[in-house]
């Protein structure tokens, strides 16, 4: 996900760029658009990626598609026109174009999907995940434990039972 702006750089204030995103992990689809300001470049990119979790009911491993949308600017370090370096920019986090004037997407989109990811995601809505008790997965096989809620004003009476059965 690496663009050469120079020409860019060398266009006025405001000019745009358009592109479409190939399909390169994590990105399955998308596109940029590249804007010159004064100090380097807006970006702005929409993209579906494709995002790897582990289920949080049945721990099963599987992929999902979320959307990221953001917009970055990245900053010059050298001048196009004459090859100085510029001073370095007050944020020591900001995205910087290249030495050789291009830009890299990468680290925005993997920060961008680390946050558009799913807190507890499921492989699939009704996912019945895993037994507390046996920890079968449910949704291979059903297991013989006794799931019932058990109502805690109650439970001294249950273990009075099991030790009579026991």
């Amino acid at each position: 996900m690496l663009f050469n702006v120079s020409g860019l750089l060398r266009s006025p204030v405001g000019t745009v760029r358009h592109y479409t995103l190939e399909p390169e992990r994590p990105v399955h689809a998308g596109s940029v658009e590249l804007i010159r300001t004064p100090d380097g470049v807006l970006v702005r990119c929409e993209a579906d990626v494709l995002m790897d979790g582990d289920c949080a009911r049945c721990l099963a491993p599987f992929g999902y598609r979320e959307h990221i949308s953001f917009e970055e600017i990245f900053v010059q370090q050298v001048d196009v026109l004459t090859g100085h370096r510029l001073p370095p920019p007050e944020d020591d986090g900001a995205f910087l174009i290249s030495l050789n004037h291009e830009i890299d997407i990468t680290e925005a989109v993997r920060q961008y999907s680390e946050t558009a990811a799913a807190m507890q995601p499921l492989c699939r809505p009704d996912c019945p995940g895993i037994c507390p008790e046996c920890g079968q997965d449910l949704s291979m096989a059903t297991c013989t434990c006794d799931r019932a809620p058990v109502d805690y004003r109650w439970a001294a009476l249950a273990g009075l039972r099991q030790a009579a059965n026991g």
